[in-house]
């Protein structure tokens, strides 16, 4: 078997970031912080959880859920999707100290590519 390529994280791009990350830490009790774009980041507090957030999508993508699979050369990854006859829907494009992409699989899941730069 090849590389492992983890699932490190996930996302809610919201229609009303505030209102729904404010539904999670009631509902669960999880502890947020709010950086300066409104992305309210949810730690797991447990070895066995990922950690994840909630954000007002700002358009370029519908409405969505994600998971994020943590990957050493994102452009070979994109290659092998596009290859497999799957569109990609954004990127890769440099988000802080990442390189982001985004595809649906062949049922339509959507899943973030991340590469640490």
């Amino acid at each position: 078997m090849g590389k492992k390529m983890p699932m490190v994280c996930w996302e809610i791009n919201a229609v009303n970031g505030e209102s729904l990350s404010k539904f999670y830490e009631e509902v669960f009790e999880w502890a947020t912080s709010v950086d300066d774009t409104g992305f309210h980041s949810f730690e797991s507090g447990d070895p066995k959880g990922i950690n994840g957030g909630i954000f007002t999508g700002k358009g370029v993508l519908p409405t969505h859920r994600a998971l994020y699979v943590e990957v050493d050369d994102i452009q070979e990854i994109v290659q092998r999707v596009k290859d497999r006859g799957q569109k990609i829907l954004q990127g890769p494009f440099e988000s802080g100290q990442n390189i982001l992409a985004f595809f649906r699989d062949p049922e339509g899941h959507m899943i973030g590519l991340i590469q640490t730069k």
